[in-house]
């Protein structure tokens, strides 16, 4: 019997890169790829803003011969396409954007909330209007939207500036939802919220305060006189914990209590408050 012998592996050659201009029969296989996929700030922002977009314009204006003050209006506009409240975002915002940032893999992440306020308060020092969109308006159509919070304020403004009436009907005394009676004034100076709601409601949007659906006025009624009715009736009740004696007459939500703050109602505190 004989021994088998074992065949040599060839030895493969490193693969030839063809140069420009040349007729090499190999290239390479590793070769750059086109992913079409959101940058991860953007993917990771509940508003889905165009971070990049309005970060580009102002760190590229020197490139691009743009005076700052135009960088920064067309970077406001940028931002105000998905999002009303960026001055009000600036302050408040989590942003979970810069957790997911980049750059933090190499130092730090960038400071967008920072920016974004900065972009934010620009655009109230100057006045600047919400843009409006050339969508055919105006339309016959009307829509009812129950709540002024963020949300309702934000789906008032996407269809104001592309030629719907709107009316906003808010239980409330003011507008604003938890952005109002949830975040302590120091957080977020009222004069900038009211401003921020303000320019929604120069688009044309009519505001109801102190008007409680199925109180004030029934779900049928609005169905009945608007074409379409968007609720936003928001989250106003804190969760407890479950512990013995959360049920008792003076203990409070933080919910509760951010709200008799900021309505500047009685809060009948007293005592040692733990």
């Amino acid at each position: 019997m004989g021994l088998l012998k074992k065949k040599d592996k060839k030895k493969s050659a490193p693969p030839r890169f063809a140069s420009g201009g040349g007729t090499g029969s190999e290239i390479s296989s590793l070769r750059p790829t086109f992913v079409e996929k959101l940058p991860p700030c953007s993917g990771n922002c509940p508003s889905g803003n165009d971070i990049r977009g309005w970060l580009k314009v102002i760190a590229e204006r020197e490139k691009t011969g743009t005076s700052l003050e135009d960088a920064c209006d067309q970077a406001w506009r940028i931002e105000v396409e998905t999002n009303p409240f960026p001055a009000v975002m600036g302050r408040v915002c989590p942003h979970p954007c810069e957790d997911h940032c980049n750059r933090k893999d190499k130092d730090e992440a960038v400071g967008i909330n920072s920016v974004e306020r900065f972009i934010g308060d620009w655009g109230l020092e100057r006045n600047l209007a919400l843009p409006t969109l050339d969508a055919g308006g105006p339309f016959s159509e009307k829509v009812a939207v129950v709540g002024a919070g963020p949300s309702g304020l934000s789906v008032a403004y996407q269809l104001a500036r592309r030629g719907y009436g709107v009316t906003v009907f808010e239980a409330f005394p003011s507008a604003g939802g938890m952005l109002r009676y949830g975040i302590p004034i120091y957080r977020l100076p009222r004069e900038v919220l009211d401003a921020e709601i303000q320019r929604i409601l120069d688009l044309g949007v009519e505001l109801k305060c102190g008007m409680t659906i199925g109180k004030d006025v029934t779900l049928d009624q609005l169905r009945s006189d608007y074409s379409a009715v968007y609720l936003a009736i928001g989250a106003h009740k804190g969760r407890k914990m479950g512990i013995p004696g959360e049920d008792g007459s003076s203990v409070h939500t933080g919910t509760e209590f951010r709200n008799k703050a900021n309505s500047g109602g009685d809060r009948e505190d007293g005592g040692r408050v733990v």
